[in-house]
């Protein structure tokens, strides 16, 4: 399978075409430059594959939690991509994708972690003894100091790695190339076009959590 994929959600934001056992990655900047560079890298990495989007038959993208404005640049863009050419979208958390790229290194459970903001961590364990990474238990937030027992026996993977003490080792693919070969392994439920892209948060927004405590 064909996959263009896409992270704008991660602190380390690229897009990566899968092909075959091949994957051709442009990063993109760390800054809010991201939403400006992105349609341009996904066309040079198309170049780089050799191939016109309308080959790709699926189109991933990492749906956070990340920062508000690159989970929603990157859904909008698949979302009008997979809408124009008529590709299966697939949106696939984040911590999902952190977890995939310790895929290989024999380990069969992963925790990952992401920065959360306000000096917490959103958290989630997964099982990698299968095609994709399962999760154990709903993402949940948690302090920088928990995050060894929350992990318990199994590896850490953060981004960035300096979240956890000691840090964890670096992920040795990205997040999008570890989400591209995860979905051309094993394809996930793709999402209906007719309704909007769920978007996945660390946190309720400020405005939700002045109504909760209202």
């Amino acid at each position: 399978m064909i996959v263009l994929a896409l992270d704008t959600a991660g602190p380390r934001p690229s897009v990566v075409i899968r092909l075959a056992d091949a994957a051709f990655e442009e990063a993109l900047p760390r800054d809010r430059r991201a939403s400006e560079e992105l349609l341009p890298a996904i066309r040079r990495a198309l170049g780089r594959a050799g191939i016109g989007l309308e080959r790709c038959e699926r189109i991933a993208v990492c749906a956070g939690p990340g920062s508000f404005t690159g989970v929603h640049v990157g859904l909008a863009t698949a979302w009008g991509l997979s809408r124009a050419r008529g590709i299966p979208l697939e949106a696939v958390s984040t911590l999902e994708a952190l977890a995939e790229t310790t895929r290989g290194s024999g380990t069969a459970s992963v925790a990952a972690f992401l920065d959360a903001g306000r000096g917490e961590l959103v958290a989630e364990r997964f099982d990698l003894t299968g095609p994709r990474a399962r999760s154990l238990a709903p993402a949940s937030r948690c302090r920088a100091d928990e995050a060894s027992a929350f992990a318990g026996a199994s590896r850490v993977a953060a981004l960035p790695e300096s979240l956890v003490a000691p840090a964890a080792p670096p992920p040795p693919t990205s997040l999008a190339a570890a989400l591209a070969a995860a979905v051309a392994r094993d394809p996930g439920r793709v999402v209906p076009l007719d309704r909007p892209i769920p978007a996945l948060y660390s946190r309720p927004s400020a405005a939700e959590e002045k109504r909760g405590a209202a």
